[in-house]
């Protein structure tokens, strides 16, 4: 079914660009005679094959008999993306290569054939001449700047080659300001790389770059407060601390294991804090909720936690919650009472292990980890942890 379309829509392309190429011969007087041309010949016996189901020879014969002029060169492109998405790359470079021989195309067309011929070598992993001609591209005055140089850091992206792709990256944020939270999670990777080289001074250089591109950059906040709190800055572990809790609270629970050190060291009030993300108007994470109870038994007993929990569960149902009840009941029943609700702790442990944490709001990839980068889409700052009613 797919082979048909594509020879469908191939036939259709072909026809046009051979009706259009006709057309403008004629009108410069290269045909004489509007039928019985060697063109129409060529595109007769093109059909043939096509009916005898000779598809590759069609296509062949169809290419001989449309001319490249400045009306056919986007059929000619066309042809070329056709056969790179069946997989005939080799031929999509061949049709790409014998246009940008053609010395009569305009400069943007040219540019248009070595976009796509870039893109071709990238299909099958020749990666150094893609490289090649997209750094020109980009480096020009050319309206496909901004698609050459997208098409540039991918590579770079792809190759984990953090700091060419934060290079081309800066280029590209003056073609497409959107890209500043890509840009960010570049900066945030080279600042991995200079932490597993020991070298937090150029880590913190590459967490507040990271910053300066994109100020919302929740993973270049919770990665300065960790390298913060190592290097003993405690003001600046504090304040993005707040700063986490009021522009990226869904986050809260990825920092509370800091949040706890600097409560321990009398530098935060936990309650407090958490107070401060549960009084927010949108729904927060169930972990947030989890650790609220925690620090209520504490500090009011396990009836109090209980009841406070209890509300919550009630307004957002959800299978944590529910196993966090469990425990907080089974931290205050007798032992001789504790037997069946062992049994429903378990129960609702297995549920809440399959349930996924995360999952990617452009493709739906869902799972245990928090990936900055989805790993079946590839967005950057796509995949978020989810929250709200469970239905079971």
């Amino acid at each position: 079914m797919q082979e048909l379309l594509f020879l469908g829509l191939f036939v259709v392309a072909l026809a046009i660009g051979w009706f259009l190429g006709r057309r403008e011969a004629i009108k410069v007087g290269f045909m004489l005679q509007p039928h019985g041309s060697a063109i129409d010949r060529q595109y007769f016996i093109g059909l043939n094959y096509l009916l005898n189901e000779q598809p590759d020879e069609a296509i062949e014969t169809f290419i001989r008999a449309l001319e490249v002029n400045p009306e056919t060169v986007e059929t000619h492109i066309a042809i070329g993306k056709l056969f790179c998405q069946r997989g005939d790359v080799e031929r999509a470079i061949k049709v790409h290569q014998n246009l940008l021989a053609r010395p009569s195309l305009s400069a943007q067309q040219a540019d248009r054939v070595q976009l796509e011929l870039a893109r071709d070598y990238l299909a099958v992993g020749m990666h150094n001449r893609a490289e090649r001609l997209l750094e020109e591209l980009g480096g020009s005055s050319s309206s496909l700047r901004g698609e050459a140089l997208g098409d540039l850091v991918t590579v770079y992206e792809q190759q984990r080659d953090w700091a060419q792709a934060s290079q081309i990256g800066s280029r590209l944020l003056r073609e497409r300001p959107g890209f500043a939270v890509t840009q960010a999670h570049y900066c945030c990777e080279l600042a991995d790389e200079a932490l597993r080289n020991r070298d937090s001074n150029l880590a913190l250089g590459h967490l507040h770059a990271a910053l300066k591109v994109d100020p919302g950059s929740t993973r270049a906040m919770l990665m300065l407060a960790d390298l913060e709190e190592r290097q003993g800055h405690t003001r600046a572990v504090l304040k993005l601390l707040q700063r986490i809790a009021d522009e990226s609270p869904d986050f809260v629970p990825q920092i509370l294991p800091l949040a706890r050190r600097c409560a321990d060291n009398g530098d935060l009030d936990l309650s407090a804090y958490l107070d401060r993300v549960l009084e927010r108007p949108e729904p927060p994470m169930l972990q947030t909720v989890l650790a609220r109870s925690g620090q209520l038994e504490k500090q009011e007993g396990v009836a109090s936690a209980q009841r406070f929990l209890l509300g919550w569960v009630q307004r957002q149902p959800s299978i944590g919650g529910t196993l966090g009840l469990v425990n907080l009941q089974l931290r205050r029943a007798a032992e001789a009472e504790q037997g069946g609700t062992q049994v429903l702790r378990q129960l609702l442990e297995s549920l809440q292990q399959q349930r996924p944490q995360y999952r990617c709001e452009s493709c739906g990839f869902a799972g245990q980890k928090l990936y900055w980068q989805c790993p079946t889409c590839h967005g950057w700052s796509t995949i978020r942890p989810l929250k709200g009613y469970e239905v079971v």
